[in-house]
């Protein structure tokens, strides 16, 4: 399977299941599917949102 194609049925998903799927993720995302970052790289900003001491702000995703 291509990049491009995990990351769309991921997202869109996601999106069924109700998520919230942030712009700062889909930004990750598509630096992972131009091949910018490693998988393990996406997973690690991904997390980093969630932290709760992250500035202030909420978790998303």
């Amino acid at each position: 399977m291509d990049r491009k194609r995990v990351i769309d049925e991921s997202i869109h998903s996601g999106e069924m299941e109700g998520a919230y799927v942030s712009a700062e993720f889909r930004e990750d995302a598509d630096e992972y599917v131009r091949g910018h970052i490693p998988i393990e790289e996406l997973m690690r900003r991904t997390k980093r949102r969630w932290e709760p001491d992250r500035e202030g702000k909420g978790p998303h995703v």
